[in-house]
């Protein structure tokens, strides 16, 4: 789960509606017509905000696979908002489940609305959204948020975040970060039955079983994400005076490297979302200039793109070595000569490592050409890989 971090958006966020305080990850009991239902989730009880007026110069949205959308428009349904955003790891494992939900209960009046959020400065772009809606295959509405209007007006702090709408307009439940689906489906038939009393759905839609990503079989918790620039005062870099504002800097690469942080050589360009090599075009090389992180995890994913605008090679190493078709991440290619690389042709969160069991590694990235940025590495223990790696 991500969340935001910024003083500024908080204090203008106002108190939209007040929510139950939650009693810590799995002490919450909600109640719902007479039934309770343990796990994360916080019942609530007050009128949905609506929609902003549409319109990117209006209120910063736009929206995707749909016409705008109201809450009136929407009565008489049961209605997920899902704020969401395209590099957000927590949110793309989300998907698949999201997407089996749409397609089980949208014929009996159930609606998810996708409301997408930027975190990193790409992700203001609505033509990127648009390629990672498409990427994703997400079949329901999506509406854009940039100016986080929707954001606010539910009083949001995190991603992802899934709130569920009665069919009378009301919000009735907010579920933060990933899991606890199996009770969330089960207040999205409730909900619907509450909404179509006598209504009942095949037996074959078994619920999802609970599961713990965390148990000592799935090798433990990964390392935390990892902010490459000094983004909201969060950044990783062990090098010394790491970031220099819109500087070019030469950096010379630290002899060691903690676990959860990255030091880099060569010339970097701090940018608040990240760093950018601005060295020259270089082969991949025991002197080349790079990026070396300390991890533990079982997958490593980065979010990266190209400021000149054109596809970049960038090489990577893992504890010194090649990555080979047995650990290597989806976007990660194999030349005739051994070497694993990336083409980095979008901005947008890319597939490093696939290793088989958890364990602590270095990453080394070798950018080949000026303008490469890389913002940020999530990661994923053996417990968090079932979902589509596109």
């Amino acid at each position: 789960m991500r969340k935001r971090n910024d003083r500024a958006l908080l204090a203008v966020m106002g108190a939209a509606f007040v929510l139950i305080a939650m009693a810590g990850a799995s002490g919450v009991r909600a109640q719902l017509s007479g039934r309770t239902v343990d796990g994360r989730m916080v019942a609530l009880n007050q009128k949905a905000p609506d929609f902003p007026r549409p319109g990117y110069k209006v209120s910063g949205t736009t929206w995707i696979n749909s016409p705008p959308l109201t809450l009136g428009e929407l009565r008489g349904k049961v209605v997920m908002i899902d704020f969401w955003e395209y590099t957000c790891i927590n949110c793309i494992r989300t998907f698949p489940q999201n997407k089996e939900w749409y397609a089980r209960y949208h014929k009996y009046g159930f609606e998810i609305i996708g409301v997408h959020d930027p975190e990193f400065q790409i992700a203001y772009d609505v033509a990127n959204v648009r390629a990672a809606v498409k990427r994703y295959e997400l079949p329901y509405p999506i509406v854009v948020d940039d100016y986080f209007k929707i954001w606010n007006a539910y009083k949001n702090d995190v991603w992802p975040n899934r709130f569920l709408i009665d069919a009378n307009g009301n919000l009735r439940y907010e579920l933060e970060g990933e899991g606890d689906d199996h009770n969330f489906e089960v207040v999205i038939r409730e909900l619907l039955v509450e909404a179509h009393p006598g209504l009942t759905f095949p037996l074959n839609y078994t619920l999802p079983a609970e599961e713990n990503p965390y148990t000592p079989s799935c090798g433990g918790t990964p390392t935390d994400e990892m902010y490459v620039g000094p983004w909201q005062g969060r950044g990783i870099l062990e090098n010394h005076d790491p970031y220099h504002p819109g500087s070019v800097v030469n950096y010379k690469l630290p002899e060691t490297v903690d676990d959860g942080h990255a030091v880099i050589s060569g010339k970097w360009k701090t940018d608040p979302n990240g760093m950018i090599f601005e060295g020259k075009s270089q082969e991949a090389s025991k002197s080349a200039s790079r990026m070396k992180m300390k991890y533990h995890a079982t997958q490593v994913y980065a979010v990266m793109n190209v400021a000149q605008g054109k596809p970049e090679r960038l090489y990577i190493l893992q504890d010194g070595q090649d990555l080979t078709n047995d650990d290597k991440g989806a976007d990660v290619k194999i030349d005739a000569n051994g070497h694993s690389y990336i083409d980095v042709d979008s901005s947008r969160m890319y597939y490093l490592t696939a290793n088989k069991q958890f364990g602590s590694h270095t990453l080394e990235l070798i950018p080949t050409e000026p303008g490469l940025e890389v913002d940020s590495f999530t990661f994923g223990n053996s417990c968090q890989t079932n979902f589509p790696h596109v």
